[in-house]
């Protein structure tokens, strides 16, 4: 939504350390320094999620140092490293892959937040266990059982509504 990258980053500053923003910057284009950018919050994102905590975290609290800095698509990483108020954590994991060009996933391996909590039952990818699924909308519905009949005047009523609303004057009635 944002009017340029630089603009976007301007926005998420705060989103990130020093560090983090170093090695973002230092992709060699724009679109690079994004993809940089995605794959660093989807690291944020998974520890966030690992350890039950919201967006109210202040994700300036742990640092990723990523490795290596170019992920091959379908092979799965496991070298980066994070920093917890500048700790390194080496109870953590953090797998990594690229599905395609434009997809990063992290999953986040490690105790959680609290620190007392018994061993995670979650176990490892395998190097020769499949790795993602890649599924179509046919795949993900093709079990699918309709709630209500099918209503094809519902369906062309949607069709005909404008596609971006009209202001509406606040003094006509």
């Amino acid at each position: 939504g944002s009017s340029s990258i630089p603009s976007f980053f301007r926005i998420m500053k705060r989103q990130f350390t020093e560090a983090e923003w170093g090695v973002i910057k230092s992709m060699s284009n724009e679109w690079m320094q994004l993809d940089m950018f995605y794959r660093h919050w989807a690291l944020k994102e998974s520890f966030l999620k690992a350890v039950g905590v919201g967006i109210g975290f202040n994700l300036q609290r742990i640092e990723f140092h990523v490795s290596p800095l170019k992920l091959e698509i379908g092979k799965v990483y496991k070298e980066t490293k994070m920093l917890l108020d500048g700790d390194k954590e080496e109870e953590w994991i953090f797998e990594e892959t690229r599905l395609d060009d434009q997809h990063h996933v992290a999953v986040a391996l490690g105790k959680k937040e609290g620190f007392e909590q018994k061993q995670s039952n979650v176990c490892s990818m395998e190097p020769n266990q499949p790795q993602f699924t890649l599924l179509t909308f046919e795949d993900l519905v093709a079990s699918g059982i309709p709630v209500t009949p099918e209503d094809l005047t519902y369906w062309d009523n949607f069709c005909t509504k404008q596609e971006n609303p009209v202001k509406q004057n606040s003094h006509s009635r």
